[in-house]
């Protein structure tokens, strides 16, 4: 892979903060960046693994918890105020992502939007011959699902390679689609190069043919703001705790028409008008409702999911635009220090990259890196394949170093990591 070669820029580049970014005051909302590691100041760069989350979360799940709580969809007040409470979550996410409240489903997460999305399609979509793809790049959530579901319905899994750059070969896309092709699944963006896809033409390049496409949202959707009517993809998935929500919750996207011709997923108690036992008469059959509520089977996860209203007024308040400025100021900030370091090698030099930067180390084995920044710094951030095996066997090496930003870090915590890496590299070489 080629290196990254950002702009050189200051020590601290005042251009690259927001007007109005008052980083000092959103760090004071997050009580875990005042913890302290190996007796050191924690500095977090795995957000892209999962992000740190705002005194607002807990504090509303526990308001909701110790004094609200009440199942949903029942009749006495507190449900019918829960309800409403969950739904008006359901409206936020819509707003977020410039949809109709009615093509938001609430998962557990990015992965099982992915599984939802696979699994509907093998029971109903899917024949022998049929063909799926996705690209070298993906996270193992949005592979193996692919993998499960074509290997069932006897469907074959075309799996793309990715550029010297780690971009996605669009030429390559366009000559494997074919009569046979039922879905793209694509990344947004890579959670190990940082590439950001350029969705809206593959989705273009896909529907041209008939084919609807997936998006793998998780890496995106937290950085980014997100627009499903310019997108125009069919599905959509992230996960809520990558934004600074609650784990256990996620959203899945899918357009109206998707929704009624997919199949129920999990069945269960509110996703069902009618139950019947006499299965041998047709019109005696259980009658599953329609919409987002066809795939919301059993009690869902609704106070995490009511609490996530709140991350989302959260970052609303700090400004989506002003998040994607700032991650990007520390981007190029830390791209242009690492590009300064002997036996670092930065993965991708896509030109528009999600903030984060994965790097190996001549000599050091990636493992080893990390343990020694486990031993001896305040900093924790992500070694390994990435949960990325196909990339890193396409890219002939066994793992990598990863460190990630969110909206909470500043620059001087970058100068600290420069720093340490180049200790470790000493130490180590």
């Amino acid at each position: 892979m080629s290196i990254v070669h950002a702009p050189e820029v200051a020590e601290q580049p005042r251009y690259a903060i927001p007007e109005g970014y008052d980083v000092e005051r959103i760090r004071a909302d997050f009580p875990a960046l005042q913890h302290r590691l190996n007796d050191q100041p924690l500095i977090y760069l795995d957000t892209a693994a999962t992000c740190h989350k705002p005194r607002i979360l807990s504090d509303r799940i526990q308001q909701l918890y110790l004094e609200q709580y009440a199942k949903p969809h029942e009749s006495h007040p507190m449900s019918v105020a829960m309800t409403e409470l969950y739904e008006d979550t359901r409206q936020k996410v819509a707003t977020l992502l410039h949809c109709s409240k009615n093509e938001v489903v609430f998962v557990r997460g990015c992965t099982e939007g992915i599984n939802l999305v696979a699994t509907c399609f093998e029971r109903a979509m899917l024949r022998p011959g049929d063909e799926v793809i996705v690209t070298r790049m993906a996270h193992h959530s949005n592979f193996l699902p692919w993998e499960m579901a074509c290997n069932q319905a006897k469907a074959v899994l075309k799996v793309l390679p990715i550029t010297a750059s780690g971009e996605m070969d669009l030429n390559q896309l366009q000559d494997a689609i074919t009569a046979k092709t039922k879905l793209i699944a694509v990344e947004h963006s890579s959670h190990v190069l940082g590439t950001i896809n350029p969705v809206k033409l593959i989705v273009e390049m896909g529907h041209q043919r008939g084919v609807p496409v997936l998006v793998d949202g998780a890496q995106a959707a937290p950085h980014m703001p997100v627009d499903m009517r310019a997108l125009g993809c069919d599905f959509y998935t992230f996960s809520a705790h990558k934004m600074g929500g609650p784990s256990g919750v996620g959203v899945l996207y899918a357009s109206s028409e998707w929704l009624q011709r997919l199949p129920p997923y999990q069945l269960g108690e509110t996703m069902v008008d009618k139950v019947s036992l006499a299965r041998l008469l047709p019109s005696h059959e259980s009658a599953f409702k329609s919409g987002y509520q066809k795939f919301e089977g059993g009690t869902t996860a609704f106070v995490e999911i009511i609490a996530f209203g709140a991350v989302i007024d959260y970052l609303n308040g700090v400004g989506r635009e002003k998040i994607q400025a700032y991650e990007e100021g520390l981007l190029h900030y830390a791209a242009g220090k690492l590009n300064g370091l002997e036996r670092v090698h930065i993965l991708g030099s896509a030109p528009e990259k999600e903030p984060l930067i994965s790097f190996t180390l001549d000599g050091i084995a990636v493992k080893k890196a990390e343990t020694w920044f486990n031993q001896h710094t305040g900093i924790a951030l992500r070694a390994g394949d990435l949960s990325a095996q196909p990339l890193m066997k396409s890219l002939a090496i066994e793992g990598a170093l990863r460190i990630s930003f969110g909206y909470f870090n500043t620059y001087p915590e970058i100068n600290r990591f420069v720093d340490a890496l180049q200790d470790c590299i000493r130490a180590n070489g």
